[in-house]
């Protein structure tokens, strides 16, 4: 049995970052990607997925200031400078990882309502949270974050990111000292759900 927590309406209409993409001319009009973009952008993000991670668990939390000089720098010092320090807040977020007991909350789709699954409480490990005074919670939490009620109080928990190797790492920063464009790309990525995550 479930009970409600609210409406779906607010998270259906704020999907402008999920619209980031689009917006940044790597989809058509249409929502198909460009046959020339498709194997760039697809490449980029198998060479590049710590990086990419760590990007979007900011973008995740609310803190948008790293992805934004990554997709505004006019050179690669810039990105390499925001892509560490990015890496030196989450990895501080992540060496104090907290447990607790929550039920998970779901979407129903017939009532267009979120639900909170009573009755079923698992244990969740986290690095962050925020709390959600009334639903639906902002649409950038879903990047790396579930909604939760704890004990009666609605909360996302956001788990940490994948952490890029020295390797890729230093593989991005070579690529973007010879073509920059690679970083917007990295940085549009990051305010993407993965692929697999997509229509869930």
């Amino acid at each position: 049995m479930s009970s409600k927590i609210g409406h779906f309406e607010g998270w259906r209409h704020s999907r402008s970052i999920a619209q980031t993409l689009k917006n940044n001319n790597i989809y058509d009009r249409g929502g198909t990607m460009h046959s020339t973009t498709e194997a760039s952008a697809s490449e980029i993000a198998e060479k590049y997925p710590g990086v990419i991670d760590v990007l979007r668990y900011h973008v995740a939390t609310g803190r948008f200031g790293y992805v934004d000089r990554v997709m505004s720098a006019m050179s690669p010092d810039v990105v390499e400078e925001a892509v560490r320090e990015a890496i030196r807040v989450a990895l501080s977020a992540a060496s104090s990882l907290r447990q607790v007991k929550a039920s998970p909350c779901v979407f129903d789709k017939e009532s267009g309502e979120w639900k909170v699954k009573e009755g079923k409480v698992i244990t969740v490990t986290y690095s962050e949270e925020e709390e959600v005074r009334q639903p639906p919670p902002p649409y950038r939490a879903r990047l790396h974050g579930r909604l939760y009620s704890i004990e009666g109080r609605l909360k996302i928990l956001y788990w940490p990111p994948t952490f890029p190797a020295e390797d890729e790492l230093a593989k991005f920063f070579d690529e973007i000292r010879s073509n920059l464009s690679v970083a917007k790309v990295v940085a549009s990525l990051a305010m993407t759900l993965p692929a697999r995550e997509e229509g869930e």
